[in-house]
């Protein structure tokens, strides 16, 4: 008991004595948070000080600055007049206004047009895409390239064109004149008949197939095939009406051949050439090679894929009482007001070299020019010899030049021709007129006529319809 209450004083002075040590601990680490605290406030304080006057230095170069710049732009508005400043800054606020105006017009259309390509890239699968845009990039090669190579093909056509203009100014000589290959020119056209599914078309023994008719100089033509006995006949038609009242012929010569199509070697068999007329007050409405073979031989050589094609080139030599009655004179009553007579297929045509003091031919025609005023032999006749041509279509040549209304669907292909032989650009230019907004001819056929006689603006017309139609179509 004694010894136990001995020890009690121990332990509680212990007790004390860590009481108080964890008291002075804490006092101590007070002590020093509060320092450095102070510290850090301290440090605070001073950073805060030194932006704000950091900040006050910006502000008063700002200020400095702003007030510079309105200083300058008082002295530019003092130096415009008030009405031009206001002007100024009216125009200032439209242009922004319509910037914005358009700037939101083709953020609109950009948008739009890019949903509709994520739309189809979308639908497509990406090699189908890529696909796609690898033929585009050899579409654009090949459009260039080929836009390379019409420019070079114009400016060489260009090139000569520029040069025939040059000698057609300088005045045209006798070579012209003696350059011009009869031959060549004149009535002639193409007819061709290809004539698919033969075996159905040419089932029977007796059995004929048509071509689409033609219109060439006025009168329609055709071709008619057909199998006869084991033969195979050709013919071609003139589809003209007889007419009763006045009395018409044509003279032609032509050539007729057979040909195998879409084959490696191309056969043809060709007829010889022969001449025919046909007549109004006749029954000779058709004219060709009745057995111009055997329907083996022709199957065997010349059909392919079921297919052969029959082509007759003619050429027609004379055509009269075709046209309407004559607006003007150019017979033997002329005689007397003429200085030379031109003669076409035994026909003569009194004219003057002047009338009204105009050289009316000569003026018009480079041709005529050098006949009647170059220093070549035919200058001096009183009779000149004139090749190639049709009486008829001379006649009507000669009213539109004298400024009669002579063109018309029947005489338009003849006048032309003629005009062309003689290089007469005011005739040419009418009938081309006609063509173009008078003429009830086939697109077809007037796309034949400008390709032929280079009549560039119904050329054009032809080319708008055409592509019109296929648009139309897709």
């Amino acid at each position: 008991m004694n010894r136990a209450r001995g020890e009690a004083p121990s332990c509680g002075a212990r007790r004390e004595a860590g009481d108080a040590s964890q008291k002075r601990i804490k006092n101590t680490l007070s002590e020093w948070s509060v320092e450095k605290f102070l510290d850090m406030r301290k440090d605070l304080l001073d950073r805060q000080r030194d932006l704000e006057k950091s900040n006050m230095e910006m502000v008063e170069k700002f200020e400095k600055l702003s007030n510079e710049l309105q200083s300058k732009m008082d002295k530019i508005v003092e130096a415009l007049h008030p009405e031009a400043s206001s002007e100024v800054v009216e125009k200032i606020r439209l242009c922004d206004d319509k910037i914005e105006k358009v700037s939101k017009e083709h953020q609109e259309k950009f948008d739009s047009i890019q949903s509709k390509l994520n739309q189809i890239e979308k639908t497509l699968k990406p090699e189908v895409w890529s696909e796609i845009v690898e033929k585009i990039k050899l579409s654009d090669k090949k459009i260039e390239k080929l836009s390379k190579e019409h420019e070079e093909k114009f400016n060489s056509i260009q090139s000569k064109v520029n040069e025939i203009d040059k000698t057609l100014k300088s005045g045209v000589s006798s070579e012209i004149v003696e350059n011009i290959d009869s031959a060549t020119t004149g009535k002639y056209f193409v007819l061709k008949h290809t004539i698919n599914n033969v075996s159905s078309v040419f089932k029977d023994k007796m059995s004929c197939s048509f071509s689409e008719r033609e219109e060439h100089f006025g009168v329609l033509w055709q071709i008619n095939v057909e199998r006869e006995n084991g033969f195979l006949n050709l013919y071609f038609w003139n589809s003209l009406l007889c007419n009763t009242e006045k009395k018409w012929e044509i003279e032609v010569e032509y050539e007729l051949k057979i040909v195998s199509p879409n084959s490696r070697e191309k056969k043809e068999k060709s007829g010889e050439k022969r001449c025919s007329v046909f007549k109004s007050h006749g029954n000779y409405y058709k004219s060709g090679f009745p057995k111009f073979m055997e329907w083996d031989e022709l199957e065997k050589d010349f059909v392919v894929d079921n297919c052969f094609c029959v082509e007759i080139a003619v050429k027609v030599k004379k055509m009269t009482g075709i046209y309407k009655e004559n607006m003007r004179r150019f017979d033997n009553s002329m005689e007397q007001y003429s200085d030379v007579i031109l003669i076409v297929n035994d026909q003569k045509f009194y004219v003057s070299k002047l009338v009204s003091s105009e050289y009316i031919l000569a003026t018009h025609s480079p041709y005529f020019q050098s006949l009647f005023m170059g220093k070549n032999n035919e200058a001096n006749k009183s009779e000149i010899q004139l090749s190639g041509i049709d009486a008829d279509d001379f006649q009507k040549y000669l009213e539109v030049l004298y400024g009669k209304q002579a063109i018309d669907e029947f005489t338009v292909e003849g006048i032309l021709m003629v005009a062309d032989k003689y290089a007469t650009r005011v005739v040419i230019e009418k009938c081309e007129y006609f063509l173009q907004y008078e003429s009830k001819k086939k697109l077809k056929k007037k796309l034949q006529l400008s390709t032929r006689y280079k009549l560039a603006a119904l050329m054009k017309q032809c080319m708008e319809e055409i592509k019109g139609q296929a648009d139309s179509r897709s």
